[in-house]
Order: C-alpha cells, then sequence, then structure tokens
C-alpha cells in the first residue's frame, strides 16, 4: 500500500486544474485516493494497476512539465521587461497555454483510469466522505500552496537563478508537499520566509564602496577573489542581500569595462565583508 499511496502524492505536481473541479465531475485526485486509503479497502490487484496508470502518467509528465516550465519562465521574462509590446506579451502567454494543454489532457486521462480502477461502491464511497475528511488538510494544503508560490515568485522577480542554498531549501519543501506532508512543509516555509527576508521592504539605497579597502588588486589575485565570491555566494539565502549582491555585481562589471581595478578591489572587499558576516 506505501509504495502507490506514495506514488499516487508524487503524482500530484501535474495537476493544474484545481481538485475541487474535478471532483465535481466525478473524478478523483490521487491524494483523495491515499488520504481514503483505508476506507476505501484496496484489493493488491487494484493497488497494481493504480501503480501501472501512475508510473506511466508521471514518465510522460517529466518533458511536457519541463516545457510549461520553460515558457512559464519566457512569459515571466517578457512581463519584466517593460519594452515588450502587447502583442509580444500576448505571444507569450499563448506559447504557455499550449504547453499547458498536454499536461491538462495527461491529467484528465490519468483521473478517468484511476476512477475506472476503483468499484462503484468505492467511487461512491470517496464522493460522499472526501468532503468532509479533506476540508481541514485542505486548508492547511491552500495555505501552504499560498507561501510556496509568495516564495517563489520573489526569487523569480530577482530576474536571476536561485542561488544553491535557496534550491535546496526549495527542493525540500518541494519533497515535502509531494509526500503529502503539509504541516512539516509549512513549518518548513515559515522558517525559509523569515530567512529569506521575504516580507522586508525593498531597499532602493544605492551601495557605496568608497569606504573599503581595494586590497591585493593584481590581475590573477582579483580573479581568484571573484571566485570565491561567486563561489561563496551561493550560500545566501536572504533576498535583500541577493539584491545587494545584484547591484554590486552591475558596478562590478562597469568597473571591469573601465579598467578600474581598485574600484573592482573595493567591491570585492564589500562582498567578502557580506560573506563573512553570514
Amino acid at each position: 500500500m506505501k509504495l502507490i499511496i506514495t506514488s499516487l502524492l508524487a503524482f500530484t505536481i501535474i495537476a493544474h486544474a484545481g481538485p475541487e473541479a474535478w471532483f465535481q465531475h466525478g473524478l478523483i485526485m490521487p491524494e483523495t485516493i491515499a488520504t481514503l486509503k483505508s476506507e476505501l479497502e484496496l484489493t493488491p490487484d487494484q493497488e497494481s494497476k493504480m501503480q501501472a496508470v501512475v508510473s506511466g502518467a508521471r514518465a510522460s509528465a517529466e518533458s511536457l512539465e519541463q516545457a510549461v516550465k520553460e515558457q512559464q519562465k519566457a512569459f515571466n521574462e517578457a512581463l519584466r521587461n517593460r519594452e515588450t509590446s502587447a502583442d509580444a506579451a500576448s505571444a507569450a502567454l499563448s506559447r504557455l497555454l499550449e504547453a499547458e494543454a498536454p499536461v491538462k489532457q495527461l491529467q484528465l486521462r490519468t483521473l478517468i483510469q484511476l476512477r475506472d480502477i476503483l468499484t462503484p461502491d468505492q467511487q461512491k464511497k470517496v464522493m460522499s466522505l472526501a468532503p468532509g475528511k479533506l476540508a481541514k488538510k485542505g486548508d492547511l494544503e491552500s495555505i501552504v500552496k499560498a507561501k510556496a508560490e509568495k516564495l517563489r515568485a520573489a526569487v523569480e522577480s530577482l530576474g536571476i537563478k536561485a542561488t544553491q542554498a535557496m534550491t535546496e531549501r526549495g527542493g525540500e519543501i518541494e519533497a515535502m508537499i509531494r509526500a503529502g506532508e503539509w504541516a512539516q512543509a509549512d513549518k518548513a516555509l515559515d522558517k525559509l520566509t523569515l530567512e529569506s527576508g521575504v516580507n522586508e521592504p525593498e531597499s532602493t539605497e544605492e551601495l557605496n564602496f568608497s569606504n573599503q579597502e581595494p586590497g591585493n588588486v593584481d590581475l590573477e589575485v582579483l580573479k581568484q577573489r571573484l571566485a570565491d565570491v561567486q563561489t561563496r555566494a551561493q550560500s545566501i539565502i536572504s533576498l535583500p542581500l541577493i539584491r545587494q549582491f545584484i547591484k554590486a555585481k552591475q558596478a562590478l562589471e562597469e568597473a571591469k569595462a573601465a579598467q578600474n581595478a581598485e574600484l573592482v578591489g573595493r567591491i570585492l572587499t564589500w562582498g567578502e565583508s557580506k560573506l563573512a558576516k553570514q
């Protein structure tokens, strides 16, 4: 039983339509089957068939979801670009919707197959028991998803790839969500929200590097210092600090273009100091 339920929960990641909408039409989400597993008393044959359905769907979903992520990224970038025209934004949205369609088709086929594995009596039992049993869990699920979406949007708004530390923490929380561990995910999200400073107002203050010592400005030494700062910066969780590093990177590129080794050294000293305080 554990194997099939774990697989069912993992499959919910491709669910783009709301579970309430599917449920109203008699389609049962994998997570609902997992929650009511004791009441449904699935037979070994039913478990085996469900396992096959979910395994096949998960294999097909991987490439489809990747396409959605790529188009979602392109759409977000188009919206962030103030020079994007209405026609260009509309075209990006159309590509995103086109990428989402196969995912929804796959979900629909999978949900119908899972429904048909259940007996009529089991289906009736799900329809009668699910609303009450899932209500409390559904509230927490909605809260967790809202918190996760807020964090995701904040990270994406940076316009750069998430740091390794942020990616790892996000992956851990995503694994909890996939496993249906909503309480643990909620606690982990609260911790990450606090550490990331996502609720802190964005600072408009300009960075000042003039009070920093340049340190060793030998070209090879500067290259090594830059590489060290870039590596250590992957441990940053704080979004306000990441925003500062983005500004510092812009200043660094300008200093490099101007061949101002002293300013490059001052900027790197600033970065080294910030990282030492983490």
